[in-house]
């Protein structure tokens, strides 16, 4: 079995790395100057390159020589865990001047764990380098915190994004991947490592990326789908939006999901009814002006006083996402906050 892209294209330098070009920027000067701190934390959203710059400062630490200790604090969290990992500190590495350890969702790690590594923190061995990577560093103790030297991953801008998924299509021989790659760069959040998936599930379906097939596999994800949900519920039609979201549950997609898609959908369209340009938004650009005006932007923003009616719509999508999060019966609670929504908009 092949390498998937997203391994296959992972960065192996500072310059291959896009969108983090201040904290790229310090680093490799940190590594001219040959003067590190012991311990450093790369907090980010996933995707966006923390574990990717991490692998890369290891290496140029150690010029190259020997490898990273690689640790998942989400199964190795606990106290005596912790401990083994500050016993390894205390011993030279054997290859590079340095042990460097990659711990990896660091937040995860228990409070015992943290009280653990924190002597380390404090008297740290001279020739171990501690990278802690973490998706959430609120949860990360603040006598920790203060002793890490912070570097913050931010989400890839879209068209860097867009760019690199061209760049890959080009060596992978794919087709007509232009407004594919613009697409579904406007969708992933700013999350590189998604778009590389999502984009190498599409051309699993078919190397030619053309907009008809990227919305084929993605099917209910496409902001069309959702226009035409939107539409449902302006026109109180229950019944078809009780359709759709049976479609989407029997074709296995997680409605949990599905939620944070509609409301990042709904907010798109109130940035499109507030500045009137599509641009602004991660609307695709042919759906403000579609063969079909029924998926069009435009149609579903033709209302009397647009702003308003969205604005209810996102306030109960947004009370409905935190009501799921423990909910074992979601399915029927969303179900029927669709429903209120055709009775009251």
């Amino acid at each position: 079995m092949g390498k998937s892209l997203a391994t296959k294209y992972r960065p192996q330098t500072f310059e291959e790395v896009i969108g983090q070009n201040i904290t790229t920027k310090i680093l490799k000067k940190v590594i001219e100057g040959r003067s590190f701190k012991n311990c450093i934390l790369f907090a980010g959203k996933s995707g966006a390159g923390k574990t990717t710059l991490a692998k890369i400062f290891a290496k140029e630490i150690n010029q190259g020589v020997g490898e990273p200790i690689e640790i998942d604090a989400a199964s190795n969290n606990g106290v005596d865990n912790v401990r083994a990992i500050m016993d390894s500190a205390k011993q030279r590495s054997l290859v590079g001047e340095y042990k460097v350890f990659i711990i990896d969702e660091c937040h995860s790690i228990t409070t015992q764990g943290w009280q653990a590594f924190l002597k380390g923190l404090e008297e740290p061995a001279p020739y171990s380098i501690f990278i802690f990577c973490t998706t959430e560093p609120n949860k990360i103790p603040a006598t920790v915190l203060n002793r890490l030297q912070r570097f913050n991953i931010t989400p890839i801008p879209q068209e860097e994004i867009s760019h690199r998924l061209q760049y890959i299509c080009q060596q992978e021989g794919f087709t007509n991947y232009v407004e594919a790659c613009n697409f579904i760069s406007k969708i992933v959040n700013g999350c590189m490592r998604e778009a590389i998936t999502t984009l190498e599930q599409c051309a699993d379906y078919s190397t030619d990326l053309s907009i008809d097939n990227i919305k084929t596999v993605l099917g209910n994800l496409t902001y069309e789908s959702m226009i035409k949900l939107t539409n449902a519920i302006f026109d109180r039609d229950q019944a078809n939006v009780i359709k759709i979201i049976e479609q989407m549950y029997d074709n296995g997609q997680d409605l949990r999901q599905f939620v944070n898609n509609y409301l990042e959908f709904l907010l798109e369209v109130t940035k499109y009814i507030l500045f009137k340009d599509i641009a602004l938004t991660k609307i695709p650009a042919y759906l403000e002006n579609p063969t079909d005006p029924s998926i069009s932007v435009k149609y579903v923003t033709n209302l009397t006083d647009p702003l308003l009616a969205y604005n209810k719509i996102t306030d109960k999508i947004l009370d409905l996402k935190t009501n799921i999060k423990n909910d074992t019966s979601y399915k029927s609670t969303i179900e029927v906050t669709f429903i209120q929504l055709c009775r009251g908009i």
